[in-house]
């Protein structure tokens, strides 16, 4: 059993290499026909289309975390869909540790 997992492992580990080279790859094959042709510059080298494509993946892609976590706004409501649950004496509980906790600095 532990010799298949391994193996599974070892394929999909391969098989996210191979896809992000040929990704890098795609990516150069774009820039140098379309933007040098567009904006007349230079062509760029696999290299430096990988750290292009690092980058972007920085700045536009949530770096290189699990996808689908929802982002800010999943995080952000979370709380206040539990709030919601409450009764109202868990919630004047609740209230109370605020208080405790925070003093005036919670609004209440």
């Amino acid at each position: 059993m532990r010799k298949r997992g391994r193996g599974k492992f070892a394929f999909v580990f391969a098989a996210v290499v191979i896809g992000v080279f040929l990704l890098v790859a795609l990516l150069q094959f774009l820039w140098n026909t379309v933007v040098c042709d567009i904006f007349n510059l230079k062509a760029i080298t696999y290299w430096q289309a990988f750290g292009l494509f690092v980058l972007s993946r920085i700045l536009f892609g949530r770096g290189f975390g699990k996808p689908g976590r929802g982002g800010f706004r999943k995080n952000f409501s979370r709380p206040m869909d539990r709030q919601e649950d409450l009764s109202d004496e868990e919630r004047e509980r609740l209230r109370e540790e605020w208080k405790r906790r925070f003093g005036d600095r919670c609004g209440f």
